[in-house]
């Protein structure tokens, strides 16, 4: 007899709320995240979540104002976060501007994670692999000095305005360079050293250095694109430079060139591409809503 009850069991169909289980995997979370939703996150896997994008409440179900949650208009504090997340709540403020009625920024977050993962790893990668690069030319070749000696005579090369372009530029650089590295890498490696506490000043520090000094560096990409120009145009003197190394490989070889070489060219070229590119990003991350230059961009990349 109980084989027989047993059997039954086992051959009766599924009950519902068995089907919506196996329809809806949320369905026994009462339409919160999945353990394998938390794993796929983990693994960078990109997940359908409707489920809670859509989970704003329904104001048609509101209750009562004497019943519980009748206040939130038939949505609980998590909803109401998450509308305000996700874009979907009606928000009135009294302050108008571009991001006046943004209470939640949620794309950040993606730049957030690329910035400590693999930004972090790899561009320190990079960063010591130049300077490795760097220290075994100079044990190779060691200083490149002038062959035959100096004579005491000089020659005005570059004027007052050009010297203070270029030093202005190099400065700033510098002071870019290093507070961006604070930046960046502090908290792995400062803080484990210092401490919180000291860390904090030098990290507020590093903020106002990289943020304000970026406009002497704006400033000097442009002056030197205006005074050198004129002398960084490619022309075939640089074949020749260019083919002989520029004499950096071979002692007492000095291929000729004009006011600038080849080697000074490129690096020249390099520094108002890459200067200007990163001050548009710059004035872009300073200004997010009034020069959304990138933004079309970051949309495309976030989608990936």
């Amino acid at each position: 007899m109980l084989t027989i009850f047993a059997a039954m069991l086992l051959a009766a169909p599924p009950s519902a709320a068995q089907q919506a289980a196996d329809s809806d995997p949320r369905a026994t979370t009462g339409g919160a995240q999945t353990l394998e939703d938390i794993l796929a996150r983990q693994r960078g896997e990109r997940i359908d979540d409707r489920f809670r994008r859509e989970a704003v409440g329904d104001p048609a179900r509101a209750a009562g104002i004497r019943m519980q949650l009748g206040t939130l208009g038939g949505a609980s504090d998590s909803e109401v976060f998450r509308a305000l997340r996700y874009g979907g709540a009606d928000v009135t403020v009294s302050a108008k501007g571009p991001a006046s009625e943004i209470i939640i920024q949620d794309g950040g977050m993606r730049w957030l994670e690329w910035r400590k993962g693999p930004l972090r790893e790899w561009g320190g990668w990079v960063l010591a692999g130049m300077v490795g690069v760097l220290a075994l030319f100079l044990l190779l070749r060691g200083p490149i000095r002038i062959d035959g000696g100096r004579t005491g005579e000089t020659i005005l090369r570059f004027n007052a305005l050009e010297r203070f372009g270029h030093w202005l530029l190099a400065g700033s650089f510098i002071l870019l360079a290093i507070s961006g590295l604070i930046t960046l890498f502090g908290r792995p490696l400062l803080i484990p050293l210092l401490g919180k506490d000291a860390f904090a000043p030098i990290a507020l520090a590093s903020k106002w250095i990289h943020n304000n000094v970026a406009w002497a560096f704006m400033l000097a990409v442009i002056w030197v694109f205006v005074f050198w120009i004129v002398h960084n145009i490619p022309n075939r003197a640089d074949l020749v430079w260019l083919a002989k190394g520029g004499g950096l490989f071979m002692r007492g070889s000095h291929p000729p060139a004009r006011k600038f070489n080849a080697g000074q060219k490129i690096i020249f070229w390099v520094v108002v591409v890459l200067g200007i590119s990163i001050s548009a990003s710059g004035l872009s991350l300073l200004f997010p809503f009034e020069l959304p230059m990138f933004a079309k961009t970051f949309e495309i990349l976030n989608a990936l």
